[in-house]
């Protein structure tokens, strides 16, 4: 699709959410910037999915929810200058995704948490992650 085409003899150039770029004379885009080549060959590979939201209600159109819920493990990161190693980081990514999903399930991730690490001292075992909280249940 082209917002704009203008023909300079030889090729054809044509304005795209891209940016600018020019038609082969197979009508095939060619862009100048790798960049830009990159981005419409995955706007392409993904296009069936990029406005699932206008088919689906249920479906946000941004990503917010996930942008929000990330952001105490980013802030955390910040503050505490960043993780020293590629084992930090692969842990604090693991123990905030048992946090955030333990307070999406209704529970108080510090007090499971500490529970489970008791369980594995003593029995050398990480107890499974509690089901999601009922209410009214």
């Amino acid at each position: 699709m082209t917002w704009g085409s203008a023909l300079d003899g030889r090729v054809s150039y044509a304005l795209t959410p891209a940016g600018w770029a020019w038609l082969d004379a197979d009508g095939r885009q060619r862009y100048r910037d790798a960049d830009a080549l990159r981005l419409s060959k995955r706007l392409r590979k993904h296009w069936n999915h990029l406005f699932t939201f206008l088919d689906k209600p249920d479906v946000p159109f941004d990503n917010n929810l996930a942008e929000r819920m990330i952001r105490p493990a980013v802030i955390l990161r910040k503050n505490s200058l960043s993780n020293r190693s590629q084992q930090g980081a692969a842990t604090q990514a693991i123990l905030m995704s048992v946090y955030r999903t333990l307070k999406l399930r209704g529970h108080d991730p510090i007090r499971i948490i500490v529970a489970a690490l008791r369980t594995y001292l003593q029995a050398g075992q990480l107890p499974p992650l509690p089901p999601p909280v009922v209410a009214n249940g």
